[in-house]
This record gives structure tokens, C-alpha cells and sequence, in this order.
């Protein structure tokens, strides 16, 4: 039998070493060591013991045999990685410029054998009181009809399912879901929120009974652990989650389903940078599968592509049984000020609440802010109260204050709580700077529109989702079973409320304040302000009563909340897209941002400086590309670290691979640097 050698790359997250190792496999381990496994290796000088992932085996040595050395051992609670997933990491590493090993654990989500456990949630307890539906309308057969019949010829193609909100996208993904299935094949189904999952999870056992795996970031090592070898050994059909479920080591994956395909959650923010639905696509080409996409507001790189033809472009314009879409008013708020009205909810909102409430209806208000009040300022001195570890404000919550209770602050009722590192004090008595009482709270977030809604609606049951309700396992489906059983009338929340809830009982949508996202520093606040208000307005009336939608607005002539008004996407597609076009945004350019982190302010500057000199130094040879900055980032200091960015734009993704190599390679002291490619925020 001749030797056998591993490929491996060491359990070391560090460019430096970001490539394979050749290590004999010892006789008494050939039969053991297999692609994905973790091995224990001596590495170094030292010869340290170190873990790392095989990646290749092999019968042809790379070195001077006498010169290698072998593995030690196999880490007995590990789990081999797919092979398939291993080219994924490798795509993903060329793709989003990190190193190989973050992106080999970015595809094993469940990286050790543990023991495993029942789940608490029982099949029964996602029963739903919809009917199965099983007769299609027209417009949903033809679609099932067309991707069955490319899966008999064997195609696998991308099919954008663009469907307004309500006109029947999930019952298109079970009928195509249950094709796979009878050829013997498994389907991923992503979803944007944990508050989803449930919801689904629920639809989809109707169909599928037991065979449906639920993966979240909320489950234990146990839970997760138990469900991915479920799929690993083909016990179930389809496993339903957000962004970590597409990497389920699916026996035979045939169909991948990324549900509200547009929302900006499927964007990873953390090392490798990814976006689920780029991997996806390129996940169903390593496993020859389909993927559909589906949204009522897709994204633009998903439409243009659609109409690119790269894509297959599905279209539902109608809800079923004659339902139709709720009616939608803009209330300009500055008029409501000219009329007097100081209040955050408007005389038409606060009159249509009414007339809801003793209809015995629901109603949901969507504002996408949590917590109190925005900020803490002064009135004399000016000063606001900022975060000591970011360059931030902070922001008061009232924790507790409904219940009549004092909250976790002082006597002044309330704590003041960083949105980014979680640093929080209780509301100060008096200015910090100045020492003036007149102190006091501006902005809105979603606790003070719950107050304000009390205090109009005295005799209301109200239920709130956001952030800070939601950190418990489990609370986002109680507070969604809640709302749904009737013992709440109105549900306020931020944009967790908006994303493909069914609530057969809501006939009235309140968009607090369409402006917040509008204005954010972002060339995607139009994309992302549209998206939220027409998904919000897509909740209301999808029962047997018509919905209403009232929309709050200082802008009401704005491009995307006039489209997100008329429900028009192809109105807001041209705008948002002469908008990118002139501006060289994506899809129209490829843009990188390269952001500078450190605790030293100088070094971040530094280096962001001397990266920039060797940037435009090679960019000199290119005509399409454009370096902007550097600079400050949005948030200039987050939890003690200094933050410096440089934007990257270019026409001609060639060109733009010389720049993301250098900068790959470019390792100053003291100082990480990240690369983000098409990002979905600002830095």
C-alpha cells in the first residue's frame, strides 16, 4: 500500500499561514483520516501541538519526504467536513478576501460531535389554524409547471419569484420543494429572522411532518448539533432557518429558497463578509441544484439580473381569493405641527386606531427604533450624552416603567444604553457637562410610542418587538403567539414585524416614521426605506376585511416613499437605478470598502494613509477605478477601537482583483484590516 499524505490548514485564523501543510498520515491512521476531519499536528519550530482541517489526501508529496512530519492523532469530537463544502470555503475565501480557515468555519456551523437532544418545541406545537392549502391559482401552476419541467430536463436554473406581498410566494416554494422531494432530494429554505423560522417551520410541517429541520442561532451546540445530523444522514426533506442554514450538510441538496431575498440580514457583518445569497448560487453550482428567490421587493442586483435574463423571472400580481391590497395614506407631518399636534401619532392614525379597536381588530406600528428616547441633550449647554467607548449618543429605555416599576435607572425612570456595545448608565438627574436640570430626552423608539398609545388608548393590550424584548429563547414565538391568539390588539415593533408575518386579523399598518431610514448614511437608504415601508404595508388586510396603511412621513414627496405609497416597484426601480447609474453605485460598480481598526487612533490613520499611496499607485494603470478617502468612518470610535475607512469603486471587476490583492496582503502592526465587497451599509 503506498503512502498517503493530508493537505491541511492549520486552526490558526492569520493570513501569514492562511495556506495547506503537508503531513504524512501515519499507517495506523490511513483508514481513519478522511477530507474535513480535524487532526492534531506538531507545527512550528517547536514543534506545538496544533489542530487543523484536512483539506486533500494524497499519494504525491509536495516535500522532501525525510523532511515532513506526521499527524499525531484525529480530535475524536469533531465533524469531517463535506467536500463540497470545502470548495465553497475556497470560493468564499477568493470571493470575499479572508482567510481559508474563517471560511472553514463559516461552513461548518456545527464544528464538534455533542450530545445530542430531544427538542423542546413538539411537532404539534407548530400546528397553524390556515387550512393545507393544495389548488394553485393560474399563475402559481404555470410557475410550478416551468420549474418542474426544467428539473426533468435537468436544468438548474435561478428563478426571482417577484410577488407582491400576500399573493401566495410560500405555497410556490412548497410545490417546487415537494418536485425535489420526489426525486429523493433535500431543499434549504433561508429566512431573515428567527421570527420567521417559527412561522415556516409551522407552513412547511404541515406538508412535511417530521421531515424538517430548524436551525438558528438561538438553539444550543445540542439542538444544532442534532438537526444538521439529521440532514447529514437524509432524516429530513427541507431545513428552514436564517443565513448560518445554508450551510446544512444536505445529502443530496436540490432546491435552495431565499425567502424576502432583498433584506440586508443576509449579509454577513462579520469575517468573511458574505452574502447568503451570492454563496447560495454559487452552493447550487457545486451541487448542481435550483435556487429560487423570491421578495415583493427584490433587490436591485436580483432584478437588473432578472431582466439581464440571467435569472428566470416569475411574477404573482395578485393576492388570492380577490383579496386586495390595503389602501395606503401618506400623512405629511409637518402639517400635523402647523395644526398643532405635538403628538408622534397623527389625528389620522390616532382616529383610524379607534375605529380598528372597536371593530375588535388588530393593529400593527412600525417604527425601525427600539428604546425610549433617540438621545439624552441638554437645553442649556447643548451637549448630548455619548457613549465613553463610542462616538455615539446614547439612547434611554424605560426598562420596566410599563409595569409601573422604577426600571433598572434611577429615580428619573431610566437607563441609557449604547446600541453598540452595550455600555449603559441610568438617566442622569442633571447635564453631565454642565450640571443643568435641563436635561431631557429627544428622538423616538418604539418604548415611547408603546407609552403614547397607552396614554390615548388607555383600555389597550399592547405587545412590542424589537431587540430588547426578543433576547430570550423562544421570545420571538411567544410574542408572535400572542399577538395572533387575540390577547394583544396592537403589536409595535421595529422592522422584525414587517418581514412575512400572516396575521389574518390586522386590517390597520401605522409607519411611524417613514424618515428614519430615509436620511441614514447609506446610498442604500432609499432601497432600504422602500423595502420596509411596502413590506409593513403588506401586512395589513391579507384576511377577508381590506387593510388600511397610514404612513408618517416630513418627506412625503421623496421618490421611494411616494413609490412605496403607490406600491410600485417598477417605479422605484428606474428612480433607484438612474440614482446608482449616476453615482456608480451596485449594481452598476463593483465597490469595496476597506476599514481600519485600532486602539491607537494614529496607527489606524497611518495605516489607512500608507495603504491608500499603494492603492492609487496601482490604480494609476486603470481607467475605471476611483479611491475615495480615507477618512473617519460613520462611527469614528466603536467600544475603544478607532475606526478609519476608503471607499473603492469600479466599473470593471477585472481590474478591481489587482487592488484586492494587494490589500490582502497588506499587514500593518497594531492595526486590522477588513475588506468588504458591495456592502449593504455604510461605514
Amino acid at each position: 500500500m503506498s503512502q498517503k499524505y493530508a493537505d491541511i490548514i492549520i486552526d490558526i485564523s492569520h493570513y501569514a499561514i492562511d495556506k495547506t501543510f503537508q503531513y504524512i498520515i501515519p499507517t495506523e491512521l490511513e483508514e481513519d483520516v478522511t477530507v474535513g476531519m480535524q487532526v492534531a499536528v506538531p507545527f512550528g519550530q517547536g514543534n506545538r501541538s496544533r489542530k487543523g482541517y484536512v483539506i486533500q489526501i494524497t499519494e504525491k508529496p509536495e516535500y522532501d519526504i525525510d523532511k515532513m512530519k506526521e499527524i499525531t492523532g484525529i480530535v475524536s469530537k469533531s465533524i469531517p467536513i463535506e467536500g463540497k463544502l470545502i470548495k465553497l470555503a475556497a470560493w468564499m475565501k477568493e470571493k470575499y478576501g479572508t482567510t481559508m480557515l474563517n471560511c472553514l468555519l463559516t461552513v461548518m456551523p456545527v464544528k464538534e460531535r455533542i450530545r445530542k437532544v430531544e427538542p423542546k418545541l413538539k411537532t404539534e406545537e407548530y400546528v397553524v389554524d390556515t387550512p393545507c392549502i393544495t389548488k394553485l391559482s393560474d399563475e402559481q401552476e404555470e410557475m410550478v409547471g416551468d420549474f418542474s419541467a426544467d428539473i426533468d430536463e435537468g436544468c438548474a436554473n435561478t428563478y426571482l419569484l417577484h410577488g407582491i406581498t400576500g399573493s401566495g410566494k410560500t405555497e410556490v416554494y412548497i410545490h417546487c420543494i415537494k418536485k425535489i422531494i420526489s426525486l429523493g432530494r433535500q431543499a434549504i429554505v433561508l429566512v431573515p429572522e428567527i421570527a420567521l423560522t417559527y412561522q415556516n417551520v409551522a407552513r412547511f410541517k404541515q406538508h412535511f411532518k417530521d421531515r424538517v429541520a430548524v436551525i438558528n442561532s438561538k438553539q444550543s451546540k445540542g439542538e444544532k448539533y442534532r438537526e444538521f445530523e439529521r440532514a447529514r444522514n437524509g432524516e429530513v426533506d427541507v431545513v428552514i432557518g436564517p443565513r448560518s442554514a445554508l450551510f446544512a450538510p444536505c445529502r443530496d441538496l436540490g432546491l435552495i429558497v431565499i425567502d424576502e431575498e432583498h433584506d440586508s440580514a443576509y449579509k454577513s457583518d462579520q469575517s468573511p463578509r458574505y452574502h447568503a445569497r451570492e454563496v447560495a448560487l454559487e452552493r447550487a453550482k457545486l451541487e448542481h441544484s435550483a435556487v429560487i428567490l423570491g421578495s415583493a421587493t427584490p433587490s436591485l442586483e436580483s432584478y437588473q439580473n432578472a431582466r439581464l435574463g440571467l435569472y428566470k423571472l416569475w411574477r404573482l400580481d395578485k393576492r388570492p381569493n380577490g383579496r386586495e391590497l390595503a389602501e395606503v395614506t401618506v400623512v405629511d407631518m409637518r402639517e400635523e405641527l402647523r395644526l398643532g399636534n405635538r403628538s408622534i401619532i397623527s389625528l389620522e392614525l390616532k382616529n383610524a386606531i379607534e375605529d380598528r379597536l372597536n371593530k375588535k381588530e388588530q393593529i400593527m406600528l412600525f417604527l425601525n427604533r427600539r428604546g425610549y428616547n433617540s438621545f439624552i441633550s441638554c437645553r442649556q449647554c447643548g451637549e448630548a450624552v455619548k457613549c465613553p467607548k463610542c462616538d455615539v449618543t446614547l439612547s434611554l429605555h424605560n426598562v420596566g416603567k410599563k409595569n409601573g416599576q422604577p426600571g433598572r435607572g434611577n429615580a428619573a425612570g431610566g437607563v441609557m444604553i449604547c446600541h453598540y456595545c452595550g455600555y449603559e448608565t441610568p438617566q442622569p438627574a442633571v447635564c453631565p457637562s454642565c450640571a443643568s436640570k435641563m436635561i431631557g430626552g429627544f428622538g423616538t423608539g418604539t418604548e415611547k410610542v408603546e407609552e403614547e398609545i397607552v396614554r390615548l388608548f388607555p383600555d389597550v393590550k399592547t405587545t412590542r418587538m424589537d431587540r430588547d424584548t426578543t433576547t430570550k429563547k423562544d421570545a420571538y414565538q411567544k410574542i408572535l403567539e400572542e399577538f395572533k391568539s387575540g390577547e394583544a390588539d396592537i403589536l409595535i415593533g421595529t422592522q422584525m414585524i414587517v418581514k412575512g408575518h400572516d396575521f389574518e386579523n390586522v386590517t390597520l399598518v401605522g409607519v411611524v416614521a417613514a424618515d428614519i431610514s430615509l436620511f441614514a448614511n447609506d446610498y442604500r437608504a432609499g432601497e432600504r426605506t422602500f423595502d420596509l415601508i411596502t413590506q409593513a404595508a403588506g401586512r395589513a388586510g391579507r384576511g377577508n376585511v381590506k387593510g388600511q396603511v397610514i404612513i408618517q412621513t416630513y418627506q412625503p414627496e421623496h421618490y421611494a416613499i411616494a413609490a412605496a405609497a403607490k406600491q410600485s416597484y417598477e417605479d422605484f426601480f428606474n428612480m433607484e437605478m438612474a440614482y446608482r447609474r449616476l453615482l456608480s453605485y451596485p449594481p452598476e460598480a463593483v465597490m469595496a470598502v476597506v476599514l481600519f481598526v485600532s486602539s491607537d487612533y494614529e496607527a489606524a490613520k497611518n495605516a489607512a494613509d500608507e495603504l491608500c499611496r499603494g492603492l492609487k499607485n496601482i490604480a494609476g494603470a486603470f481607467k475605471g477605478i476611483r479611491i475615495i478617502g480615507p477618512g473617519d468612518a460613520t462611527i469614528g470610535k466603536i467600544n475603544s477601537l478607532y475606526r478609519k475607512v476608503l471607499y473603492i469603486k469600479s466599473k470593471v471587476p477585472e481590474e478591481f482583483t489587482a487592488l484586492r490583492t494587494f490589500i490582502e496582503d497588506f499587514e500593518p502592526d497594531n492595526v486590522s484590516v477588513m475588506l468588504d465587497i458591495n456592502p449593504v451599509n455604510m461605514y
